[in-house]
């Protein structure tokens, strides 16, 4: 396995008044699920941080005791959905056996997350470029420290040690972005299927493409 360049990195850190590490968490989290209710249905703009604290069960003042802005509840939102992937990927890497079965885990893995979380990552290609650069520039290291790692499986299951760097780059970039149109097309997708038949197909899909399914039948 080869040493990628940029591991997931942890996020950039977010300003607050509390010193309590679980108060903070449990809190962010409260932030998170109501963020992401009030985004969906108001948008960002349109979202002010009374109207999140209302869908929390928190005062404003409350709210800014563990946050600056409505913008770092934007990034947490973001870095919520970033963070799933990254666990996703890291549980499958962690197993043993096959590369080829860790490889087909990790890419079953995410497209369930893709799935569970599809209204969010909506959200977060619909409202991320109002984050400042160095919000996005964190989270975008995030993403391709993910990417770097999941570089590894892929090449671990290929088990072509002198595939053209270029080539492993691009098909790892395929094949964790694949997933994203369950949420980025949802309207244009079919209503009949389940998410498991979504899954498996999607991940059959994909292991062709990478050469790991030999096509002995018809699709």
């Amino acid at each position: 396995m080869k040493a990628a360049t940029t591991r997931a990195t942890a996020p950039r850190p977010v300003g607050t008044n509390t010193k309590d590490p679980e108060l903070i968490r449990d809190r962010r989290e409260q932030l998170i699920r109501a963020a992401l209710e009030v985004f969906q249905e108001k948008g960002f703009h349109a979202t002010t941080v009374r109207d999140i604290g209302r869908a929390a069960g928190l005062t404003q003042g409350t709210i800014y005791n563990y946050v600056r802005s409505k913008e770092d509840i934007l990034f947490l939102v973001c870095d919520r959905v970033i963070a799933e992937y990254i666990s996703s990927m890291e549980a499958a890497a962690a197993a043993t056996g096959d590369p080829g079965a860790r490889l087909r885990e990790a890419l079953r893995r995410v497209t369930r997350v893709m799935i569970e979380q599809s209204s969010a990552i909506l959200l977060v290609h619909h409202e991320s470029h109002n984050l400042d650069r160095r919000s996005l520039r964190s989270l975008l290291a995030r993403v391709q420290g993910w990417i770097n790692q999941f570089e590894d499986l892929v090449e671990d299951g290929l088990g072509r040690e002198h595939l053209p760097t270029s080539k492993l780059s691009l098909l790892t970039n395929i094949v964790t972005f694949l997933p994203t149109l369950i949420a980025l097309r949802a309207w244009s997708l079919p209503k009949d299927l389940t998410q498991e038949q979504y899954t498996d197909w999607l991940v059959e899909f994909m292991m062709r493409g990478l050469g790991l399914v030999h096509l002995e039948r018809n699709c």
